[in-house]
């Protein structure tokens, strides 16, 4: 594997520029020195400290608005992803080798049990109103025929022929 250096440090001689430029620019701020013997006044430590933020906040703005770092920031991210799906593909092996179930395992299952509620819940209701339909003495779709007699099952099951 073949590494090209001078891209590889493209972006520390980018962030050395900034370092360099941020020192020559508070080297030259303009700000009057006091006397040796006198402590420094509270406005000049304001005006440094103002000088100092100011060149901080806009270089760091031109930096991180820079191709170069968003580069870096763009392949970080992706090789962070990247590892984050590669945790998960191992984590998801490890615990399928053991037998052990996932949480997308136990998911899948809830989801099952769900779904065989409902259906359990539907056909108790369908049944409820047809007993409802019964007492009253109405007649139920397809359940008591004409003549008092209970209709044949629809449930496909068939009747053992007495031998």
């Amino acid at each position: 594997m073949t590494t090209d250096f001078s891209q590889a440090f493209a972006g520390a001689d980018a962030f050395g520029a900034f370092w360099s430029d941020f020192v020559k620019r508070m080297a030259s701020g303009g700000i009057p020195s006091p006397a040796p013997a006198a402590p420094p006044s509270p406005d000049v430590l304001a005006q440094i400290r103002r000088a100092f933020f100011d060149a901080m906040s806009q270089h760091a703005d031109q930096f991180m608005r820079s191709e170069p770092f968003l580069t870096a920031m763009k392949q970080a991210m992706e090789h962070s992803l990247a590892l984050q799906q590669a945790t998960n593909d191992m984590i998801r092996k490890g615990l399928s080798a053991a037998q052990i179930p996932s949480r997308a395992d136990a998911d899948h299952i809830t989801l099952l049990v769900r779904g065989v509620e409902e259906r359990l819940v539907d056909r108790l209701e369908r049944l409820t109103a047809r007993i409802e339909r019964m007492e009253s003495g109405r007649p139920t779709r397809g359940g008591a025929a004409e003549n008092g007699k209970p209709a044949a099952r629809r449930s496909g099951a068939r009747r053992k022929s007495a031998k």
